[in-house]
């Protein structure tokens, strides 16, 4: 767990102080200034949520933007307590930067407020944004993390919102991808639904549903759509092919790394990397001679992949595995998840 550093230089500008310089002047803040958001206690919390509001809406952004950067470039910052009080923001940007901000964190109470956001949020981005944060409780769930109630309260409330006609089109497919996690006989159902649709979109995230159910009746689907004539679909079958591992889709996703898109071309590359073998392997060595750059990066990148996964299944780094489970077993989820 992250904790607050305090320091004593006597320079550290306070919490009340940032955010009060937030309220009342244009003045940026600095980097030291943002930082000191990070990990407010729990009356800065307070003094956050009754000052917040008075912020003017540019400086929220910018100050969203800041903190999404500084916490990439250093893991003690954490503004997941400040990112919580902006969901409730009036302004649909700043929700909808909340929840990204909120991306790694898998706080199950983070559940309660997603679900009402992408039912009844007013703005279609914000709700399509929750749906999409949903998902990763939904692979929580699937890994056994989260109780059996909350894979039904996920698979309903997304299925929902999938389910119904007068939603925003990317609302549901942000749903359905979301759901796509959980190993249940309505999931695959709506993916099935969702591919035979004459929507391109609905069918797009179907493929790309497949690979996160990974049932293998989809394969052969898969398969078939590296010829499709849309490349957004091309894409997505390349995609999960690579989730799947499955090396009877190296042919294919060899093809796919001439094909005329280029993303369909990374797409490729990638899940070659993923998938592996040595057929997968020869033509990674062939495309890191590319006269592409992008396509010789990727290439390398996808071989380093392959010999990470060769190392991890011949035993060379499980002494480090071994060394990281002794320094001490991850925290126990809290059993008190939202069911409801």
């Amino acid at each position: 767990m992250t904790t607050k550093i305090h320091r004593t230089d006597g320079e550290e500008p306070s919490f009340e102080s940032v955010v009060k310089k937030l309220v009342e002047t244009d003045e940026k803040l600095t980097s030291s200034e943002i930082a000191a958001l990070s990990l407010p206690e729990q009356e800065e919390r307070v003094f956050f949520r009754r000052y917040w509001p008075e912020v003017p809406a540019e400086r929220k952004a910018h100050l969203l933007g800041r903190m999404v950067e500084l916490a990439e470039d250093d893991a003690n910052l954490d503004f997941c307590p400040l990112y919580r009080i902006m969901l409730a923001d009036e302004a649909p940007a700043v929700r909808t930067a909340a929840i990204q901000g909120l991306w790694e964190n898998e706080d199950p109470s983070l559940i309660r407020k997603l679900l009402p956001m992408m039912q009844s949020d007013p703005d279609q981005g914000v709700r399509a944004a929750a749906a999409e944060a949903l998902g990763r409780f939904s692979m929580l769930t699937e890994y056994g993390k989260l109780s059996p109630e909350t894979a039904e309260t996920l698979s309903k409330s997304l299925l929902s919102v999938f389910e119904d006609p007068a939603e925003n089109i990317d609302v549901r497919r942000r749903a359905l991808e979301a759901a796509a996690y959980l190993s249940r006989p309505e999931v695959r159902e709506a993916i099935t639904d969702a591919y035979d649709s004459d929507d391109p979109g609905l069918r797009a995230s179907a493929l790309f549903a497949a690979g996160r159910n990974l049932d293998p009746s989809w394969l052969e689907t898969l398969l078939d759509e590296t010829v499709s004539e849309l490349p957004e679909l091309r894409y997505e079958a390349a995609v999960a092919l690579g989730e799947y591992e499955d090396e009877r889709g190296v042919p294919q996703l060899i093809r796919l790394t001439e094909d005329d898109d280029a993303e369909v071309r990374m797409a490729a590359i990638a899940a070659l990397g993923k998938v592996g073998g040595r057929d997968a392997k020869r033509q990674l060595e062939e495309l890191t001679r590319s006269e592409d750059e992008a396509v010789r990066e990727m290439a390398s990148e996808s071989l380093e992949d392959l010999s990470e996964t060769s190392r991890l299944l011949s035993g060379e780094i499980e002494a480090t595995h071994h060394a990281h489970d002794e320094a001490g077993e991850p925290a126990d989820w809290d059993e008190e998840t939202y069911a409801g």
